[in-house]
């Protein structure tokens, strides 16, 4: 564990401390029964804002190789993120034009669901995933992958050895790195002269205005304004020229990069979030003070629930072993005491326990053999997708609880 002391983005060391939620184990580190008594490492999740550039981050880094070499998450398990891609490849393919064999690269490309979409449009595809196991879940898929950290020496190489990428795809992963400036001078070294660069990442006046304080953990080193992006990217002569906002995890960013000069036009965009931002208060200590007061309300009322429910009787599981949803039990306490177990659609996860409250994981079928009273669903942001999934424990009784940015039962 490294702790930095200095801004990742403009290297300043005004950075106020606004959210401590504890120490917490590492939000993907599920574990087999084998692995319950031993020490479970925890480590500091503690947010800052950074009052010279606004960037809102944390400061604790676990080493990468840790957290993703042997991951477990995969994205073509959610039918919801397999159309957000799909729809995501179709705007980008119908909106740039590119020509016959261009690269397209994509960084931390997982299982390769993203890339994939691009299939059978004369591109040529090729992703980078630093985790051993899930790079070759790509490979067998058939998309070409390369198993590293992507940077500014892998980007190098990757030009010398594929040629100069059109178009650089990034999805919830430019949260996760430390060295922004080393990933950027990567991409700025892969792209062509008009090539850009497009990623998503949660956005941080979603995080605010929603309550979604569970996108905090270990991995998520870094909450993103426009304004605090806008910094970085200037000063590695490129500029932001499109911003679009994404309903997709609760609300995140979609922006689109260029080389400084390049013919792409800036749409007013980038200006209008930047002003909004300013006028929301994303630039003020105080903002963020308030949110942290919120969630810690929403603390006492999600847990004054689930132990009136325990009182009456009713039995509670959770639905979706996600990484958000470990900071939520972990930040709350909530374990077997007020929870039985998880059901999740990962083979990758099922038959493990959670990180810290040791919840065992069992597959989604065994929601309609048990039939609990109430689901807590962790994996909240595809409420709408799990409720249709699930229409037959609904209609035999059952309800899913939403925790955020309120507590609420589904059916009312």
């Amino acid at each position: 564990m490294a702790r930095r002391e200095a801004c990742r983005i403009c290297g300043g060391r005004q950075l106020s401390r606004f959210l401590d939620l504890g120490f917490s184990p590492l939000a993907n580190r599920f574990l087999r029964e084998d692995q319950l008594d031993e020490a479970e490492p925890r480590f500091r999740l503690d947010v800052f804002m950074c009052t010279d550039c606004s960037l809102v981050q944390l400061l604790e880094v676990v080493d990468p190789e840790i957290l993703f070499r042997d991951y477990i998450y995969v994205s073509g398990t959610s039918e919801t993120m397999r159309a957000h891609f799909a729809a995501f490849a179709e705007s980008v393919a119908t909106r740039f034009a590119f020509r016959q064999n261009e690269l397209v690269l994509e960084v931390a490309s997982n299982d390769g669901t993203f890339l994939s979409t691009f299939e059978g449009r004369g591109l040529r595809l090729l992703g980078v995933e630093p985790a051993v196991n899930i790079a070759e879940i790509a490979r067998r898929r058939g998309i070409d992958t390369v198993n590293e950290f992507f940077g500014a020496r892998l980007g190098h190489r990757v030009r010398q050895e594929y040629g100069a990428a059109a178009c650089v795809l990034a999805t919830n992963v430019f949260a996760h790195v430390d060295d922004l400036d080393g990933f950027v001078r990567g991409v700025h070294g892969v792209l062509g002269p008009e090539g850009i660069f497009i990623f998503e990442n949660s956005y941080v006046r979603d995080m605010l205005d929603r309550l979604e304080f569970d996108s905090v953990y270990h991995e998520h080193l870094s909450y993103f304004s426009v304004t605090a992006l806008s910094a970085l990217f200037e000063r590695h002569g490129m500029e932001i020229f499109d911003v679009e906002h994404q309903s997709v995890h609760g609300g995140s960013l979609r922006v689109f990069v260029k080389r400084r000069g390049a013919g792409h036009p800036v749409t007013q965009a980038p200006a209008r979030f930047r002003d909004e931002e300013r006028r929301s208060g994303l630039r003020e200590v105080a903002t963020y003070e308030a949110f942290a007061a919120r969630v810690h309300d929403l603390r006492t009322r999600l847990l004054t629930l689930l132990k009136r429910l325990r009182r009456e009787g009713k039995r509670v599981v959770a639905y979706g072993s996600s990484a958000k949803g470990n900071t939520l039990l972990n930040f709350m306490g909530i374990g077997p005491d007020l929870v039985t177990y998880l059901v999740d659609k990962s083979p990758l996860k099922q038959g493990t326990f959670s990180p810290g409250m040791h919840l065992p994981v069992l597959p989604v079928e065994h929601l309609m053999e048990d039939r609990p009273d109430y689901a807590l669903v962790l994996a909240w942001n595809f409420i709408d997708e799990i409720v249709r999934q699930q229409h037959r424990y609904v209609e035999g009784g059952g309800h899913f609880i939403v925790p955020i940015p309120t507590p609420r039962i589904v059916p009312a």
